[in-house]
């Protein structure tokens, strides 16, 4: 029997980030993986989906290449072209991290890992147990898959989750997305962009309904524009796929039924913890509802067993998962390495505009009872976002008055993803509005919005 010092269930970017760290301080490493190295995250999530985003970016600018004196003629999409693109990227990286495990001597095990007891799983083909290993310690780290609600008539041709429309080659008329999340909404920025005519459910009052309300609204200002249409305070009621057609019938917040034709619909109303087949009921684990329960240092209520990333409850974000993942590697390895500060994830959702934040909502600060000082500044007064054609949107930051502490930072503009990790190490090393606005940003960047933003707490902003 193979015996390790830590062993990993499940290799996507938290499971496989831990085995390579885990090797790299000095243990013994196996990684069980039952599909593909880099998880729903590489294969099904954050990187076919930014590719095919990017494409459609692309395409957006060259029908808009006259502003920038550029004449095109007969621009048009090729959208088995985008998942040619979007594949050689996912192969291209899947290659990458097989290859990193091999250079670090982590064990790639291929088969379901399932736990018989603490400290002993079994890799399992099937019903088959192709070996039994043991390990010192044990990281779950199995991940997620989209929630499909019981009764819903989930094809996965009609109606889709976004594992499946990802495989979707041809580009609907017509695209029903229950759900205005950042899944929800990223394809339904794709598809839109692309000539589909996109609706969106979602049964809070605005979409990304867990960002600040200010950020929220304007992308939804922004996206109407374009020709999305959003159904807010509305929920699903009924799906029935007819011979040509799904017909949706939707609930509204005064009650009123109504019944919508779509060519597909797309489910996107979350995701759920990754447990099928587990063997986690021998262990008599701690739950938090339908996700495992932690400690502060990522353990179970079993000694030596450990759960990270979307197993372990919100926020369901890749780089949460490597973090928590490089935060128990270290930690079993008995090297020291920071906690992991909740309140500085950045999160990012990647239309055009993008959205981007970090830290606390207007609304959860307030609720807090802070002595709050909030500022926003337009991008259109930033020379750079001028020089490129992308002056929408603005930052908006909210303090403590006081202290000078950064409470939230939310941004909504062009790649404004790239900026925010900013502010999250900002935040980490507890920066104060005045040395932020004291900091020299290089001219011209979007990046001078910080500078500027910030001296509109203290004061003024100097370009405005």
């Amino acid at each position: 029997m193979k015996s390790y010092d830590l062993l990993i269930i499940g290799g996507g970017t938290g499971g496989y980030v831990a085995a390579i760290k885990g090797a790299q301080l000095g243990l013994s490493v196996g990684l069980i993986e039952r599909d593909k190295v880099g998880g729903a995250c590489l294969h099904k999530g954050c990187i076919p989906t930014k590719a095919l985003i990017q494409s459609t970016h692309v395409y957006e600018l060259f029908k808009k290449s006259k502003e920038f004196g550029i004449a095109t003629k007969g621009v048009t999409a090729d959208f088995s072209e985008f998942h040619k693109r979007k594949q050689s990227i996912v192969n291209r990286l899947f290659g990458g991290v097989e290859h990193l495990l091999k250079k670090n001597n982590v064990d790639l095990l291929k088969g379901t890992g399932q736990i018989v007891s603490p400290g002993k799983v079994q890799v399992k083909d099937g019903s088959k147990t192709k070996e039994e290993v043991s390990a010192k310690n044990i990281i779950i780290a199995t991940g997620s898959s989209p929630v499909i609600f019981k009764g819903l008539p989930h094809d996965k041709e009609n109606v889709l989750t976004s594992d499946d429309i990802l495989e979707m080659k041809e580009i609907p008329s017509s695209l029903l997305i229950i759900g205005g999340g950042s899944v929800g909404i990223e394809f339904a920025y794709i598809y839109n962009a692309l000539g589909c005519e996109v609706t969106v459910i979602e049964v809070m009052d605005e979409i990304l309904p867990t960002s600040d309300k200010d950020v929220g609204s304007a992308l939804k200002r922004s996206l109407s524009k374009k020709g999305i249409k959003f159904l807010t305070q509305t929920e699903l009621a009924h799906i029935e796929i007819k011979e040509n057609s799904v017909e949706t019938t939707v609930k509204k917040n005064d009650g009123e039924t109504e019944t919508l034709q779509s060519e597909k619909v797309l489910l996107a109303m979350g995701r759920k913890p990754e447990m099928e087949d587990s063997g986690l009921e021998t262990l008599n684990l701690e739950f938090n509802g339908r996700f495992i329960d932690v400690d502060e240092n990522m353990q179970t209520s079993q000694s030596g067993i450990y759960a990270i990333g979307d197993i372990t409850g919100p926020p369901l974000l890749a780089h949460v998962a490597s973090a928590q993942g490089l935060f128990v590697a270290h930690n079993i390895a008995g090297v020291d390495y920071p906690p992991i500060n909740d309140n500085t994830i950045p999160k990012v959702t990647y239309t055009n505009p993008q959205v981007a934040c970090v830290g606390m909502t207007q609304e959860e600060a307030e609720l807090a009872d802070y002595d709050l000082k909030v500022a926003r500044f337009p991008f259109i007064s930033n020379g750079k976002a001028q020089t490129i054609g992308e002056e929408e949107g603005f930052i908006k930051v909210i303090t403590d008055k006081p202290s000078g502490e950064i409470l939230g930072v939310h941004l909504i503009g062009h790649e404004v993803g790239e900026l925010i990790g900013g502010m999250s190490l900002a935040m980490n090393l507890e920066a104060t509005n005045l040395e932020v606005s004291a900091n020299i940003f290089p001219h011209p960047t979007i990046s001078e919005v910080f500078s500027e933003v910030f001296h509109m707490i203290e004061g003024k902003a100097i370009h405005i």
